[in-house]
């Protein structure tokens, strides 16, 4: 086989998320009749994989790409891997076989190491964010006929939790969001059928799918029919940050709200503050929320919300990561005037240091009277963003300690078109890591995810906060 090209010279730290989620409602290139086909057909469990080909290629890949050398050593991993290939490469189906490998590889402990099938959010996110080279490129044509990678769903995210599944990110604009989808809902069944995140929606793009909930655990379940749309990660992102923009009255302030979902681009944030900074918008009128595409979702008209803001909350919940350069812009869209220590982030053995331009966007500062929302699924260039934003006191950071996933991943094409995430470099700033560690909050503030019914403790501390610290 031959050896991967490593893709990560630019300091990329790469979505993880992503149990991740991604959304972008599937805008850009018409997608059509063939290319659904193919979508709706491309999952791990209808397609025969050489699996001894397949744990061979994932085997040296790994020993080629794993930035950690020492640690290969450590757990002899050759060995290691020749002990359980027989288990797997005789799997009695090939998520077996995917669930026995991705064992293996979270025995190196570290983030950005997985192998992901085309039946799990993750799969698209990456593909379309971080790319994979020109095998990457190669699938994307043979698969989604140059759509760019898109998934079939509904705009919500889930997570296990003993055995059910709970609505844990819900895109703003998205069909779920406009079906009326909570945050802490239990989804029971996708027209009647067990629920899984992307083939409980295969084939019905289009159309609109019933889903079977339930909001409370002694609870009868309800039904709730929301709109099946492709959904294409680097246009949902942006589309659902744009158009979570929004003014909340607390304590006789103005506090604007954004919800930042990825920092693949500092474009979205941008055009957020600009509609609740209108003075400062370039473009008034402009569209803050995008349609999603065959969502049934109308675009609204995006116009400014008046009035100059006291003070603002940006949130990093929600498989949030993305490129250092885009955490260094967005830091520079919340104070533009000052220049800290968040470009002072290098690779772990000083071979390089990342280069970031400035936005200069002419926004006011918000250093002193903004927030910072985080959480477990905050992760990678996320993480870069909360700690240079805590370190150099832009304002209070609250929520849950962050994923500590603070490393660079490049993606690798292997058989039957599955994608292997690898580690591939460290980064530390002022020589204090991430990974494994995490960013604490200044206010630790938990969010209960099961039957939550849309509650959110950690933004209300957040409004709680601001309004008392402006009155200090």
């Amino acid at each position: 086989m031959q050896r991967p090209r490593l893709l990560v010279q630019t300091c990329a730290l790469a979505l993880a998320v992503l149990a991740s989620g991604c959304g972008g409602l599937g805008t850009g290139p018409a997608i059509g009749a063939e290319a659904q086909a193919l979508a709706d057909s491309f999952d791990s469990r209808d397609r025969s994989i050489d699996l001894a080909r397949l744990f061979d290629a994932v085997v040296e890949t790994v020993e080629a790409s794993f930035f950690d050398k020492a640690l290969l050593r450590e757990l002899d991993w050759r060995r290691r891997a020749a002990g359980v290939r027989a288990s797997i490469i005789t799997a009695s189906s090939t998520d077996n076989a995917v669930r026995r490998i991705n064992a293996l590889i979270a025995e190196l402990k570290t983030s950005h190491c997985a192998l992901l099938t085309p039946d799990e959010y993750q799969y698209y996110a990456v593909l379309d964010i971080v790319g994979a080279g020109v095998d990457g490129v190669e699938l994307i044509a043979r698969r989604f006929w140059g759509a760019g990678p898109y998934y079939p769903g509904i705009g919500a995210f889930t997570q296990l939790v003993d055995g059910h599944h709970f609505v844990d990110g819900i895109l703003e604009g998205s069909p779920a969001e406009q079906a009326g989808l909570n945050f802490g809902d239990e989804i029971l069944t996708i027209d009647g059928k067990p629920y899984s995140p992307v083939a409980a929606f295969r084939g019905k793009v289009g159309t609109s799918a019933m889903l079977e909930i339930r909001r409370r655990p002694d609870a009868e379940p309800q039904r709730l029919a929301v709109p099946v749309v492709p959904i294409r990660p680097v246009v949902a992102f942006p589309a659902a940050t744009a158009a979570s923009a929004r003014v909340i009255e607390r304590g006789g302030l103005r506090i604007g709200y954004v919800h930042v979902w990825s920092l693949h681009e500092s474009t979205s944030l941008k055009t957020a503050l600009a509609r609740l900074e209108p003075h400062n918008q370039s473009k008034p009128g402009s569209s803050a929320r995008t349609a999603w595409s065959d969502g049934g979702v109308p675009a609204e008209d995006g116009a400014p919300i008046p009035g100059p803001l006291d003070s603002l909350i940006v949130d990093l919940r929600g498989r949030v990561g993305g490129r250092i350069a885009v955490a260094a812009q967005n830091l520079d869209l919340l104070d533009a005037r000052q220049r800290p220590e968040w470009d002072r982030w290098h690779l772990a053995d000083g071979s390089g240091l990342a280069q970031f331009g400035s936005v200069r966007p002419g926004n006011p500062s918000f250093r002193g009277r903004s927030a910072l929302l985080v959480d477990d699924h905050t992760r990678s260039a996320a993480e870069v963003m909360a700690q240079s934003y805590k370190r150099n006191r832009f304002g209070a950071v609250l929520g849950s300690t962050t994923a500590g996933a603070g490393v660079s991943g490049a993606l690798f094409v292997m058989p039957g078109d599955l994608l292997l995430y690898v580690a591939v470099a460290k980064h530390e700033s002022n020589g204090q890591p991430i990974e494994g560690i995490g960013v604490s909050p200044d206010y630790p503030v938990a969010r209960p995810l099961p039957y939550a019914g849309n509650a959110d403790p950690v933004l209300d501390a957040a409004l709680d906060l601001l309004p008392a610290q402006a009155a200090r």
